[in-house]
């Protein structure tokens, strides 16, 4: 069992944060006996004096105590109902009811004999419909191949397995590099988020293949109760395993699992994503990898990523990924908590407003760490394949 490292109180330190700030503006008295705030910029009118005040971004959270009692838990959604309900999705190909206190709940769906969870196979994402009444789950079936399927949900939240309607397949190459995750936008389209094919190095050069739905953001969209066979809406992804959309600013973020040296961190405003190129295979995070397609990604918009990590102190594989939007922690700005599998290492990326990068702080460790999700309170839980998840808690 992963043994969490618990009590890491997450505070900005100087050597950690480039200047990042949230500035508000504050008038104050300039008249005799007036008080003056401290302030780090002030801006003066004929009119007025206007004292900036600026906010240090800050975010003092911990690693909560693990809970226990799952098996491989490996992603969170939330079905709109007349109360929020949180689900969370076991690899083996079951969902349960997760509570508020994030101990599993009863058990609503079971496909466990269509899937297999081995490797990096499995049920690896579930989203549903905006009203609540139709489940969306990204597995692969016993052949390997990816498929998207919906199914009808009940009044008591459970998953009516005879209604299964595949909504397509997406044939796999390779075992590896399945993506996995999915997400519905207020139109009810679906985004299939799908890694290269597997093996690696992009063997095939799927990624950056318009005609390919892998390493793509692939989008089916339904007519007349019909749904469509997808297309391409975005290029040049490895292994989005994991991506979450900030209810705030509807900005996009992927993390995209990279090859043999960096890891990376996207985020492009949902609204901009059609067209954009995330880079591979003709580069993996900022740096060049296969040349010959450099060429194909330059024919999109790129996207550079806003934060990269290398290969050392036994990072390998990073797993986003949520922008943190609940009240547990007292946070001053943006901040997206992201972990590494092979380090478990769980960190907080500080963004500013113009989503560069202002510096990371640690939050301790999970062994094992599959991804980075959040509830339907917007609470964070770190997911563990040694069978617990881990809250972000205040410190």
């Amino acid at each position: 069992m992963a043994q969490a490292r618990l009590g890491i109180l997450a505070v900005l330190a100087a050597v950690s944060l480039i200047a990042c700030t949230s500035e508000t503006e504050v008038l104050v008295s300039t008249t005799a006996g007036g008080t003056t705030p401290s302030t780090t910029a002030v801006a003066t009118t004929l009119a007025e004096t206007a004292t900036t005040v600026v906010s240090e971004p800050s975010f003092v959270a911990t690693l909560g105590a693990p809970i226990t009692g799952y098996v491989d838990p490996v992603d969170i959604a939330v079905r709109n109902s007349k109360t929020p309900q949180s689900y969370i999705a076991e690899r083996d190909g079951t969902v349960f009811e997760l509570a508020i206190s994030g101990t599993k709940g009863n058990q609503v769906f079971d496909i466990s004999d269509l899937t297999l969870a081995q490797g990096e196979q499995g049920l690896l994402g579930l989203a549903f419909a905006n009203d609540g009444s139709t489940a969306y789950v990204n597995y692969t079936n016993l052949a390997g191949d990816t498929v998207i399927a919906s199914f009808a949900v009940n009044t008591d939240g459970t998953f009516d397995e005879a209604s299964q309607n595949i909504i397509t397949t997406i044939k796999q190459p390779y075992p590896n590099h399945n993506g996995g995750d999915i997400m519905v936008d207020t139109d009810g389209a679906i985004y299939v988020f799908m890694g290269d094919g597997g093996a690696a190095n992009d063997p095939e050069r799927y990624a950056l293949d318009i005609t390919s739905p892998l390493g793509k953001i692939w989008k089916l969209t339904q007519t007349d109760g019909r749904w469509n066979t997808g297309e391409s809406w975005a290029v040049g992804l490895r292994n989005p395993w994991r991506v979450s959309l900030d209810p705030i600013t509807n900005d996009l973020w992927i993390a995209d699992v990279g090859q043999n040296r960096w890891e990376e961190i996207n985020v492009v405003p949902f609204d901009q994503v059609q067209g954009v190129s995330f880079g591979w295979s003709a580069r993996e995070g900022t740096n060049e990898f296969n040349a010959d397609q450099q060429a194909a990604h330059d024919t999109f918009t790129a996207v550079e990523p806003i934060y990269e990590y290398e290969h050392i102190d036994n990072n390998c594989s990073i797993s986003g990924g949520v922008v943190y939007r609940g009240s547990e922690v007292p946070a001053v700005g943006t901040w997206y908590i992201f972990s590494d599998y092979c380090s478990g290492k769980v960190q907080v990326l500080c963004v500013d407003e113009q989503r560069q990068n202002c510096g990371t702080v640690d939050l301790g460790s999970v062994e094992r760490s599959v991804g980075v999700v959040a509830d339907a309170q917007g609470e964070v839980w770190v997911l563990s394949q040694n069978g617990l998840i881990v809250p972000i808690v205040a410190n």
